[in-house]
């Protein structure tokens, strides 16, 4: 075998090794598993859970950035707390909630970015919060259960919206537009989402929230919250 060949080879080598890793690497990501489910008036709660080491909480960070993409808050904590809704829907014994101290109270009014990370991964997507604007007007309390793009949930059309829009994980809703009519922006529990897709099953008081993974989905499984709809 020539230089020439041993070259090649180690090189071909090199890059399986590197493709092997990346594709490691994917799959040990892809085993993280959480959500943002509430974001208080003094905290943000959630639960975040890797699939590879059930047993190890893991480290979460929550950052928030105003409108101008300043840093404002940043905080990290222990994903330890008992959850047992959480261990209901099959992830592990449910001791990886938590709780992330937040002085809303202290910022000036206006609109925030929220982003929960564990293990290099954004739990449950990129929130909005506002604070103190825009005006808000209550629709009353209705159910909100949660989809995502796998078939059992979208029947096959993945993000695509009944609106053409793309549909983002903290962000896009399925509403009844008889009800909430395409476009509207309306705030449940201090995160604001827009009317952007309906469903078969979305009837009356009833709203489905977009999230990224089917686990997801299922940790939000039926819930109940007031909806305030943003007046322009």
């Amino acid at each position: 075998m020539n230089m020439k060949t041993v070259k090649i080879c180690l090189i071909q080598m090199i890059a399986a090794a590197v493709l092997s890793l990346g594709l490691s690497i994917t799959a040990l990501a892809a085993q993280v598993h959480g959500n943002v489910d509430e974001i208080h008036e003094d905290s943000i709660s959630g639960w975040a859970w890797d699939a590879q080491a059930p047993d190890v909480p893991l480290t979460v960070q929550i950052t928030i950035t105003d409108a101008q993409g300043s840093l404002i808050h940043q905080e990290t904590a222990e994903a330890s707390l008992q959850r047992d809704d959480v261990a209901a829907s099959g992830y592990g014994s449910g001791a990886c909630g938590f709780s992330l101290p937040v002085d809303w109270f202290g910022l000036p009014d206006g609109a925030y970015t929220v982003q929960v990370t564990a293990a290099g991964q954004t739990i449950g997507g990129t929130r909005q919060y506002y604070k103190g604007q825009p005006a808000l007007r209550s629709l009353g309390v209705f159910k909100t259960t949660g989809y995502c793009p796998c078939d059992s949930c979208s029947g096959g059309w993945g993000r695509l919206t009944s609106t053409g829009a793309v549909a983002t994980a903290g962000h896009t809703i399925a509403v009844d537009p008889n009800v909430i009519p395409y476009g509207t922006k309306v705030m449940i529990n201090g995160v604001v989402y827009t009317a952007e897709d309906r469903g078969g099953g979305v009837k009356g008081n009833h709203i489905d929230i977009f999230y990224n993974t089917h686990g997801e989905t299922r940790a939000q499984g039926t819930q109940y919250a007031e909806v305030f709809v943003l007046d322009a």
